[in-house]
């Protein structure tokens, strides 16, 4: 499996900024509502993205109460759909958004043998491996071996996500009543969109995949303006 090594940091600099990390937390914490006896959380965004540390969820605005996020490897929805659908179906937030990211380390070792990694990882490299499948069957995606590659197939593999969240028939009857919109992101880390690095894109709303489509859709505000995308619409 692709991987990095953590740089080495002693344990008394890593503990001090856990701490600083809980003060700050504390000190931020939204006292006067839990006082008036709102225990309750009330996020507006449902948040399915990969659990890569680069990939951080304030990505999409302010986290507390606001976003119910959901992080695995690839971004899979078939890895934590009960978690998802929690959040649609219980929670029922407003919007959707399904985060990749260009050059993704999981889409990376589900091309790979992975035959050698614990099982807990391939069970999931294996549902990876199964959406990639899945999208070069259904969207006709070459094996392309430049340098792109594996953000062209991270795009896919956020076309399959919204796709398996499609096919559920809950969550397809809040999109057709317009109680919830499905945007597929990607995030790109490594500038390969041409644009800077960090840049965040959307790249399909509801199955629509269309970047001209996209940009025209006055309902998506200042997402319609960051539509853009590497691999083949259609």
């Amino acid at each position: 499996m692709v991987s990095s090594s953590s740089p080495k940091i002693s344990r008394d600099v890593l503990m001090q900024g856990v701490v600083e990390g809980i003060t700050r937390f504390e000190s931020e914490f939204p006292l006067e509502d839990f006082r008036k006896g709102d225990y309750k959380q009330h996020p507006v965004i449902t948040l399915l993205t990969c659990s890569d540390s680069r990939m951080p969820v304030n990505v999409f605005g302010s986290i507390f109460n606001r976003i119910f996020s959901v992080e695995n490897i690839g971004n899979q929805f078939r890895s934590s759909e009960g978690s998802v659908l929690y959040g649609l179906l219980h929670l029922h937030t407003p919007l959707m958004i399904v985060a990749g990211h260009t050059d993704c380390g999981a889409i990376k070792a589900a091309e790979s043998n992975f035959v050698s990694e614990p099982m807990g990882i391939r069970n999931e490299l294996s549902i990876v491996k199964d959406s990639l499948d899945a999208a070069r069957r259904l969207y006709n995606v070459s094996n392309d071996e430049s340098d792109l590659k594996y953000t062209l197939l991270s795009e896919v593999n956020v076309d399959m996500q919204v796709n398996y969240l499609l096919a559920n028939p809950e969550v397809s009857e809040l999109v057709k009543n317009k109680e919830l919109l499905i945007v597929g992101v990607m995030v790109d880390l490594h500038d390969h969109y041409g644009e800077g690095y960090g840049r965040t894109y959307t790249i399909n709303v509801n199955g629509e995949r269309d970047t001209g489509k996209l940009q025209n859709d006055k309902e998506l505000g200042l997402l319609a303006e960051r539509a853009k995308r590497l691999s083949r619409q259609r």
